[in-house]
């Protein structure tokens, strides 16, 4: 499968790199507050943890993902046609906007707005940045607009490490500050990075009009997002209130498991170089996803809380790891002007149908059925290895082609070269 030209820098722009790593880092401290503090708000505070709380969270999460699914696809859209920075800019102000309206109100239709402005859908881990997940398929785009192809896999992986970092300990801090106190913190580096924003350099011209001339590739990216997206949605946005509802948590308790989780995803991502080199783009995909279906098979049989903790921590960093080596891939063999529409697409489908898994999870778990996502998990995760292999077996990145071109090496006949009597 070959990659279609593009335009790809020979030098990174540093200077807009490193703005953009920064902006992030702020944007993430505040998704990690979010991240903690929503479950405990709906579950405890406004429930009272009652049955009712647990089918209200998947209902509000499943709202949550179908907004950033639709507003993903849109600014994705925009990003190419209109304009990438004044697009990420619009999606960069929806995270302090969503949390100034929880400011002002609790009740049941604002925190469902909030949700859905803020993208609330708890798509991902903390590295995975699952709050506020509008603005990710512009960051992408510009990150590859503004990196040589040689610096590409380790800066996706790298801004995800930092983020993770960040949420990892956003959510640490939640875990001890009051619900307003989380709110007005998160609105501050909220509106902070919109700030930063401002200093992006926009190398990219918007493409009007323009046909998608490989749509044959998206389709492919986004039928395997749109199963991630459903196994996702499953088991990602309730493995806080698992802890929750099966062993009664406390907030501060949780804030530290979430940092811990947080932070081994974090690290996780910084291997990505690595396993693209070694294993390759698919086999970098079968090691990590197929790990975590292990795990979906036996967290909720394990009513031991270490044990229960110790996959927990697990589970994201298996899910994030080869991110970075999937985005590289996509990039690769998505022409420029449609790199835009494409992570967009690719997010649209993933967070709709997330939200199937969502919501059928909510109601799992109000029905005390709380194992049957995690089966279902591993089903549908399987199903997408195999349509991986099905779509993308003919690719292989710039980095394994140019180490078998180089081959391995040879000595001469005769063995190796011996060194001359003396030396050393």
């Amino acid at each position: 499968m070959a990659a279609p030209p593009s335009s790809t820098p020979e030098k990174t722009d540093w200077f807009s790199v490193g703005t953009l790593t920064v902006l992030r880092i702020f944007r993430s401290v505040a998704a990690g507050f979010i991240n903690l503090m929503f479950p405990y708000l709906v579950l405890v505070e406004m429930y009272h943890n009652t049955p009712t709380g647990a089918l209200t969270l998947g209902g509000i999460y499943v709202a949550a993902t179908v907004a950033s699914a639709g507003l993903g696809f849109l600014t994705g859209w925009a990003a190419d046609t209109v304009g990438r920075k004044v697009t990420f800019m619009v999606a960069l102000a929806m995270l302090p906007v969503s949390t100034a309206l929880l400011l002002v109100s609790q009740s049941l239709p604002v925190v469902y707005l909030a949700a859905a402005i803020g993208g609330y859908s708890a798509t991902g881990s903390l590295a995975g940045g699952g709050v506020g997940g509008v603005a990710a398929p512009i960051q992408s785009a510009l990150i590859t607009d503004l990196s040589a192809r040689r610096d590409r896999t380790f800066l996706f992986g790298a801004l995800a490490f930092l983020s993770g970092i960040a949420a990892a300990f956003g959510a640490l801090g939640a875990g001890f500050l009051s619900t307003y106190d989380t709110l007005v913190v998160a609105t501050i580096l909220g509106t902070i990075s919109l700030v930063l924003g401002f200093f992006l350099h926009d190398r990219s011209e918007p493409k009007r009009g323009q046909r998608i001339r490989t749509g044959v590739t998206i389709g492919k990216f986004s039928l395997t997002g749109l199963l991630n997206g459903v196994s996702q949605g499953l088991v990602t946005p309730f493995l806080i209130p698992f802890f929750i509802i099966v062993y009664a948590v406390p907030r501060d308790t949780m804030g530290i498991w979430a940092t811990v989780s947080g932070v081994i995803a974090a690290v996780s991502l910084l291997f990505a170089p690595f396993i693209e080199r070694v294993l390759g783009f698919l086999k970098s995909i079968y090691v990590t996803r197929g790990g975590t279906i292990l795990i979906a098979l036996a967290f909720p049989f394990i009513h031991l809380f270490p044990a229960s903790l110790a996959l927990y921590c697990a589970f994201p960093s298996l899910r994030v790891m080869a991110v970075p080596v999937q985005q590289s891939a996509m990039m690769d063999l998505v022409s420029e002007g449609e790199r835009g529409r494409a992570l967009g697409i690719n997010q649209a489908l993933r967070l709709s149908f997330s939200a199937v898994g969502t919501g059928f999870t909510g109601y799992e778990f109000n029905a005390n059925l709380i194992y049957i996502p995690f089966l279902l998990y591993a089903v549908v995760m399987g199903g997408n290895l195999i349509l991986y292999r099905y779509f993308f077996q003919g690719y292989e990145s710039p980095e394994m082609k140019r180490r078998a071109a180089a081959g391995p090496a040879v000595d001469p006949p005769g063995g190796p070269p011996v060194p001359p009597p003396g030396s050393p």
